[in-house]
């Protein structure tokens, strides 16, 4: 691939042995404890119906399999033994919650993003028509809220719009990649979400996931591991993930950044499952009178330039092609306040 900036990205990602994607779903299923036995073993776990799905294919999304209008059953829900990591987010916000630290927020708070909010996976295979009268099945991860005043759409829609604005960022990034080595998108590592869909339960043999009325998410994802490349800090180095999440930070101008970036990678894209998108808040008149009545605050780190030195300890080459100096979030100040929202001054 070169030997300019992007000379490395080929050792952006190492080949996972234990990697299983796409093909002969029952043989490849994800690894999962035991289920309970079925009491009625000729009625789907959960018939859904497809109420929100937007994202398309692109350079940053794998579209999911499902359509708007779909109804889809789910014929086997289980617990996958590997993916215990995308539950690791919601440990880390309520503890630190329950320590009751102000000075400590490294962890989002829900003024910021769903971070914290606490949800369940499964391993679900899903039968769906494929179009030409008959069936197929796929392994999707079943994604439901562990509070039922939480299972609605408007909070599954949130799911889906976080996905496709991490795939938005995702496109821009990899045509970025493609152009500074002067190759075809689609032969250069990339990042990819895969696209969740947000569907209504129609009925239910299984109230205690799901009960009819409820909203859930539904992601095609047959494999049997969740792997964090970019979430507290003390992750294997890969450059092709810790790129992105400084590109989304250097593109928003610090407003906005990807926690949580998690998922597979394959023989040559990683892709993403359930990202979540962190927006600095706003600052009111509070926070400015605070810092008029502490003039050190004014200097002080945001909890964007927090996370961002904590999750992303070092730039790769792949970075240095569009932010060189690390400045995405050190910006310029006034009023406490970074400028390009303060109105003070310019960038």
């Amino acid at each position: 691939m070169g030997n300019g900036p992007f000379g490395v990205c080929s050792r952006a990602l190492n080949c996972d042995p234990d990697y299983e994607w796409e093909d002969d779903y029952d043989d490849k299923k994800p690894k999962a404890a035991a289920p309970e036995p079925d009491p009625n073993p000729g009625r789907p776990q959960l018939a859904l119906r497809v109420a929100y799905a937007p994202i398309e294919d692109s350079l940053g999304a794998r579209k999911s399999p499902f359509g708007l209008g779909d109804e889809i059953a789910v014929t086997n829900i289980l617990k996958a033994a590997g993916w215990e990591p995308m539950s690791w987010r919601q440990e880390r916000a309520a503890t630190q919650q329950a320590k009751g630290d102000p000075s400590n927020k490294i962890w989002p708070g829900l003024e910021e993003s769903r971070f914290g909010r606490a949800q369940r996976f499964w391993a679900a295979k899903v039968m769906a028509s494929d179009g030409k009268g008959g069936f197929e099945d796929f392994w999707c991860v079943l994604q439901v809220a562990a509070k039922k005043e939480e299972r609605t759409m408007d909070s599954v829609r949130e799911i889906v719009t976080d996905a496709a604005d991490t795939a938005a960022y995702a496109h821009r990034f990899n045509q970025h990649t493609a152009k500074a080595v002067g190759e075809d998108p689609n032969n250069v590592p990339s990042i990819r979400v895969a696209a969740p869909v947000a569907c209504h339960v129609i009925d239910s043999a299984t109230p205690e996931i799901a009960s009819p009325g409820e909203a859930i998410a539904l992601t095609f994802y047959p494999s049997n591991n969740i792997t964090k490349f970019v979430f507290e800090g003390g992750e294997d180095f890969l450059e092709l993930p810790q790129a992105f999440f400084h590109f989304v930070v250097w593109t928003s101008g610090g407003k906005e950044l990807i926690g949580d970036l998690q998922g597979v990678q394959d023989e040559q894209d990683i892709f993403l499952i359930d990202p979540v998108i962190i927006k600095q808040p706003q600052m009111g008149v509070n926070d400015l009178l605070g810092m008029m009545a502490d003039p050190s605050a004014v200097n002080s780190q945001s909890p964007t330039e927090q996370r961002f030195n904590l999750w992303h300890p070092r730039c790769a080459q792949l970075c240095r092609s569009f932010d060189p100096q690390r400045r995405s979030v050190h910006v310029r100040r006034a009023c406490g306040v970074a400028l390009p929202t303060c109105g003070v001054g310019g960038a």
